[in-house]
This record gives structure tokens, C-alpha cells and sequence, in this order.
């Protein structure tokens, strides 16, 4: 390859040289992209259609790290760029455009994105396109959430919109537990108050949760002071917005959607083996009291078991009696077991199941939406058993009664049922951590032992909740003057809560398989053997009109 260069009146010639380096013919090495193109300072200015300036427009070299973002004229000025290179100009609300630059100054005119700002949100009571809403608006469809295999619809909104925050509240991952929803952050920090959103779904009032996320068309979050204009004091800390899908006129349209999917704990505790634990213990011990919790004798059985010389489980020494009795299991520092007590807790790799199905379409004067879902979810308990199921039916229809008045009918069903050990508490969790290694799980006989909490767990009762909510909603529209619409509606919302909580007597067996009662929570509220049972009910009604 040649190329000329003039310099100093002398016209010098440049030639390629093994290893792709250029040289002038006075011996002195010029570099490749100077050889080739001679890079320039790139300057312009970026406007939208109406001819106004855009500050804080992107201006990236295509294919590099170069960029740039414009100032408050909307100029911009980038260096080494290579003549003939392309440029990206990217700004929120308008499409992105590439541009060649050829080493003359650019005049950039961006094009609104129509498709963005021609998003119709919810907004108060109605709908507006994105374009003409001065509040801070955000809003999700129903594509992200029917792809999110989630309990709820709190799950499902988790990091979806900018501002709008959720957080594990005191009932920790609980199948029951509910999310706390913040927008923009604390509202208030005043003793016992809190700064919840108002939550409304369809129109009324209500608990996102009791929604199925397969029914909801789109959720608009109104984030600002602009909500209480229309919403009042109740919207201090902002608005969700939920709404729920509408019928399609045209032939009838029938789906389903299911999933199966498994749950795991994650991060669990690495729990040390039972040698290590009573090498540390003693040590320990020997500092501060200068004593041991295990003797040598303790050490070597440690030793025995986990190198497999105990091989017969029917004979008494296997883990060893507390004196004085009969026969009683020892447990911590008189046992010897090897136990990893949070993989014994937890279960692992938990099936769940959800099923969806949906029946929709009409004409012209009639639409109509039927849907109902079933979600069956297990917990990880190993011991006992936790488990939540929801069902959802709902159903829709729209009559257009006149060219200028349509009715409207709603009604929704959901239940919630959820059973767990009356025994799990946060307590229980409390003390996973607490639970030596060398305390077994089961004795000699088969049984579970003493003091470890899953007699309690597995017979020591049940706590069932059963909840239920019932919504009919009927609204009348009229137009009798184009875009002047006229809306009357009523709604009415019965929830209902059963409980039932019990508590039954447990019981240990000793080494001769006797069994003998055991207090249910250490004796701090019941004697061995004691039992309870407390059953409770009750039920909440709402009713709202709106005439607007």
C-alpha cells in the first residue's frame, strides 16, 4: 500500500514493511490509523422535532467506549474520531438514531418513540397516554408477570418498577407471609404509623396478593403528590393501580398455563462435624472455667461413631442413658451423633404446581371473561408439614345496552388455605442454630429424641387459616356526548377468616421403648400432657359507590 505525504516541500513515500508497520522513506515509523485515516474532533448539536435542544442526550462512536452526553444547548464534542465512523444518539421518550459523521459539525433531529409515549397507563379514574402524564407514572403488562412463577403478585412486582420496594416483613419467608411495599422509601417514621401505599383493584380497595397474577392485564404505580389530588389522604404514600383482564369480542378463546416448579434453601449454614465442635467446646471451656464438656471418654465415642465402629443401633450404649432415669436418652454433651441440623430441618428441591385456565370472546354488544386457577405450594419443612393453596374464579361481562350506555359486571372469588405445625414458630427457627451435632435424631428404638423440637413438629398438633374473599362489582358508563363519559358504580367485598390452632400432648420413649409425656414448649406454658385447642372466626364487609 502507498500513500503520499507532503512534508516540508518534499514529497516522501511510505511503504509497508514486514509486521504491518508503515515507515517514511527518511526511516522515521508512522502509525497505522494515522496512515490510514486522519482522526478529527467531532462537534454537533442534538434537537427534537419541535426544534428544541436535548441536554443529556447519549453520543457514543459506534463499536467503542468513545461517547459523550450533550450539554445545556444540546452540544456535544467528541475526540479521535475517525472520519466516516457512526455515531448512536440514544435519549429517554425519543428512538435512537445512527448517524455517519463524514468531518463536518452534525445537526441531530430526534424522532418522539411513538410507540412509548402512545402507552396507555392508568391514571387515576380513567386512562391517559404516557405522553400527556406530568406525574411520575410507571407501569408493567401482563407478560412480566405471567412469566414469573411466583406465589403473588408482590413476587412477581419484585424489581419490576423503578421506586416501588419490597421487603421481608417479621413473618420471614413464611407461605403466608406478605411482602412490605414502600414507594420511593419510608414515608413516615413516626412510633406505630406506616406509610403503605393505597392498593386498588379494579377500582376497590384490596390485598394485591388475593389476586391471580395470570388475570391482571397491567399494574400502574402512581408515585407522587398528584395522586392525592384525586385519591385524597389515603394516597400520601402513593397508588397502585390493578387491572384486572377484559373480555374480547370474536370467537371464544380458551386457555391454560401450568407450571411445576421446585423450591430449595439456599445459603444454609455450613454446621462443623461433631469432633471439631467438641475440640472447639473444650478449648473453649478450658479457658474460661478450666474444665471440659467432653471428657475422653465422651471424645472417643465421638471418634467411634464417625468412623463407623458402632454397627449395632439395638444395644443401650449406642448412644447411652442419663443415670438415675430409667433409661432415659442422654442428648448434647452426653451423645455422640454426627447431625447437620439444618439439612435435617429443611428438605430440599420442593415441588409446587400451578394451573391457569381462561375462557373469553363476545360481539360487538357483549364480551364475556371466565377464569379460574389453582396453586398448590409446599414448604420446606422436613419434619411436619407446611403447605399454601389459592383459588382464584372470576368472571367478567360487559353489555353495551344502547350506543351510549354499556354495563359492567365483576365478580371474584379467592381462597386461601394454609396449615402448618401449631409448633413452628420463630423460635423453632431460632434454635436450628442451637442444636448440637452430637445430639441424634432418632434413638436406638426408632423414636424421635427428646428436647430436639420434632416430636413437637410432627405430632404436637396443627394450625390451619382458611380465608376467603368474595367481590361483585356492577357499573353502568354512559356517553351521551363523544369522549363525555358519565360512570356509576357499586361494589361490595365479604372476607371471611377461619382458624383453627391446636395443641396436643408429645411424647419421648426411653431405652426400654416406654413412653412417657414430655412438655409441649419446655414447661414455659404447658405441663406434660397438656393439650389445647382454640378455634376462631370472623368476617369483614365493604361496600364504596362511585359516581364520577
Amino acid at each position: 500500500m502507498l500513500k503520499h505525504l507532503k512534508s516540508v516541500g518534499m514529497l516522501l513515500f511510505l511503504s509497508t514493511i514486514s509486521g504491518g508497520a508503515v515507515y517514511a522513506s527518511s526511516g522515521e515509523r508512522v502509525t497505522g490509523i494515522d496512515a490510514v485515516q486522519q482522526n478529527g474532533t467531532c462537534t454537533g448539536v442534538v434537537k427534537d422535532g419541535t426544534g428544541e435542544t436535548v441536554i443529556g442526550a447519549s453520543v457514543v462512536v459506534k463499536g467503542s467506549t468513545n461517547g459523550t452526553i450533550t450539554g445545556i444547548d444540546g452540544d456535544f464534542t467528541l475526540n479521535n474520531v475517525p472520519k466516516g465512523s457512526t455515531l448512536v444518539i440514544s435519549f429517554v421518550g425519543y428512538e435512537t438514531m445512527e448517524v455517519k459523521w463524514t468531518g463536518t459539525p452534525l445537526n441531530i433531529i430526534l424522532k418522539d418513540d411513538t410507540q412509548m409515549l402512545d402507552e396507555v397507563v392508568v391514571v387515576g379514574y380513567g386512562t391517559q397516554k404516557k405522553v400527556n402524564v406530568t406525574g411520575a407514572v410507571s407501569m408493567v403488562d401482563s407478560k412480566v408477570l405471567e412469566s414469573r412463577p411466583v406465589q403473588n403478585v408482590a413476587q412477581a412486582l419484585q424489581g419490576q418498577i423503578p421506586g416501588l420496594n419490597m421487603s421481608v416483613g417479621n413473618s420471614g419467608g413464611a407461605l403466608d407471609a406478605s411482602l412490605n411495599i414502600n414507594i420511593r422509601g419510608a414515608g413516615t417514621i413516626g412510633d406505630g404509623s406506616s406509610g403503605n401505599p393505597l392498593i386498588l383493584i379494579d377500582g376497590i380497595e384490596g390485598d394485591m396478593n388475593t389476586v391471580n397474577p395470570n388475570d391482571i392485564a397491567n399494574v400502574s404505580v402512581l408515585k407522587d403528590a398528584a395522586s392525592s389530588s384525586i385519591y385524597g389522604a389515603r394516597a400520601a404514600f402513593g397508588v397502585i393501580l390493578i387491572t384486572t383482564k377484559n373480555g374480547n369480542s370474536g370467537k371464544t378463546r380458551v386457555n391454560y398455563s401450568g407450571n411445576l416448579r421446585f423450591s430449595d434453601a439456599i445459603q444454609k449454614p455450613n454446621m462443623t462435624n461433631s469432633l471439631d465442635f467438641a475440640t472447639y467446646f473444650n478449648e473453649a471451656q478450658r479457658n474460661a472455667y478450666g474444665t471440659v464438656i467432653f471428657d475422653e471418654d465422651d471424645m472417643n465415642r465421638i471418634k467411634t461413631y464417625m468412623s463407623g465402629g458402632y454397627t449395632d443401633p439395638t444395644k443401650p450404649e449406642y448412644y447411652g442413658t442419663v443415670a438415675g432415669t430409667n433409661g432415659r436418652w442422654q442428648n448434647y454433651g452426653g451423645a455422640f451423633a454426627n447431625t447437620n441440623w439444618f439439612d435435617e430441618f429443611y428438605d430440599s428441591w420442593v415441588p409446587s404446581q400451578e394451573h391457569n385456565l381462561s375462557i373469553n370472546g363476545g360481539n360487538d354488544k357483549i364480551t364475556y371473561l371466565l377464569s379460574g386457577s389453582f396453586l398448590d405450594q409446599k414448604g420446606l419443612l422436613r419434619h411436619g408439614s407446611d403447605k399454601f393453596q389459592r383459588y382464584t374464579l372470576n368472571g367478567k361481562i360487559s353489555v353495551k345496552l344502547a350506543d351510549w350506555i354499556t354495563m359492567n359486571y365483576n365478580n371474584k372469588w379467592t381462597r386461601e388455605n394454609y396449615d402448618r405445625p401449631t409448633y413452628m414458630t420463630g423460635l423453632f427457627f431460632h434454635n436450628i442454630a442451637r442444636r448440637w451435632p452430637t445430639c441424634p435424631v432418632y434413638d436406638d428404638n426408632g423414636h424421635l429424641t427428646e428436647g430436639m423440637e420434632l416430636t413437637q413438629m410432627e405430632e404436637g398438633g396443627v394450625q390451619t387459616q382458611q380465608k376467603n374473599y368474595y367481590t361483585q362489582q356492577m357499573g353502568l358508563r354512559f356517553e351521551p356526548i363523544k369522549d363525555w363519559t358519565i360512570n356509576i358504580d357499586g361494589n361490595m367485598r365479604t372476607h371471611t377468616n377461619n382458624q383453627h390452632w391446636a395443641v396436643l400432648p408429645v411424647y419421648a420413649y426411653d431405652a426400654n421403648n416406654q413412653p412417657y409425656a414430655i412438655s409441649w414448649d419446655g414447661g414455659a406454658s404447658y405441663s406434660p400432657g397438656a393439650s389445647r385447642i382454640s378455634e376462631s372466626r370472623y368476617t369483614e364487609d365493604y361496600f364504596t359507590t362511585n359516581i364520577y
